[in-house]
């Protein structure tokens, strides 16, 4: 005989409209049935949990235990009570068996406790991917600014380099306008070269056409630091 109950019965149970009841004590209420033996017709053991007496039965079978288990397996509601009538062989036997979890329990159980993890959940995973979006937006602008203002700073300075030798390119142009029109009008006579000295480029670094462009908060009308132009103070003061 297993330990363990097959039946553990709530209430009073009825064999044929009979009152189940304990030999010893009279109990009808908290019997536990064991089948007993190996043959349908073999009696079951009822225990009482309230004396704790056990014997055989004389009406309940180990065929009628195993009708009622049919009747349980039967269930297809998860709200169904344990109630129960089942009939061996012309016996009818009824009553209400303890509430086992069955698996629309289990089911139940985990839809109820995955909505509360979700609604606890829910706003920390919210709040974990509006910081993720922040932090990466903020790299974005980062990286895009630091490459703008590389270009920025590359194309100023090819175009400061274009401007030097544009006026390189103009002087030149003047020279040998100037000296073409002498020849023509003086038949060659004079100097047959350009008396204005050649343009020299200035040596300090970052001079372009007698400029130079520094980073500063103090010429700044806002305080922020912002790029000027100042007077280059080799080739403008000597120009000029």
């Amino acid at each position: 005989m297993d330990a363990k109950a097959d039946l553990k019965l709530t209430g009073m149970a009825y064999v044929d409209g009979k009152e189940l009841l304990c030999s010893e004590c009279g109990n009808g209420f908290s019997l536990e049935i064991h089948k007993h033996g190996f043959r349908e017709v073999h009696p079951a053991w009822i225990c009482c949990l309230s004396c704790g007496k056990g014997e055989d039965s004389r009406v309940v079978t180990n065929g009628l235990v195993d009708a009622v288990l049919a009747y349980r397996a039967a269930r297809i509601k998860e709200e169904d009570r344990d109630v129960f009538r089942a009939e061996w062989r012309g016996i009818v036997m009824t009553g209400e068996m303890q509430p086992l979890i069955d698996m629309y329990q289990l089911i139940g159980a985990a839809k109820a406790v995955k909505e509360g993890v979700d609604k606890i959940a829910a706003p920390e995973a919210k709040r974990w991917w509006r910081g993720k979006k922040k932090a990466a937006k903020a790299q974005v602008k980062e990286k895009a600014g630091a490459v703008t203002g590389a270009v920025k700073g590359k194309a100023k300075e090819a175009a400061d380099d274009a401007t030097g030798k544009a006026g390189e390119a103009l002087s030149t142009a003047k020279a040998t306008a100037l000296t073409t029109a002498w020849t023509l009008q003086t038949g060659g006579a004079g100097p047959t070269v350009s008396q204005k000295p050649k343009r020299r480029r200035c040596t300090v670094k970052g001079c372009r056409a007698g400029m130079v462009t520094i980073s500063t908060r103090v010429h700044a009308a806002t305080g922020k630091t912002s790029e000027v132009k100042i007077p280059c103070g080799v080739c403008h003061r000597s120009s000029t």
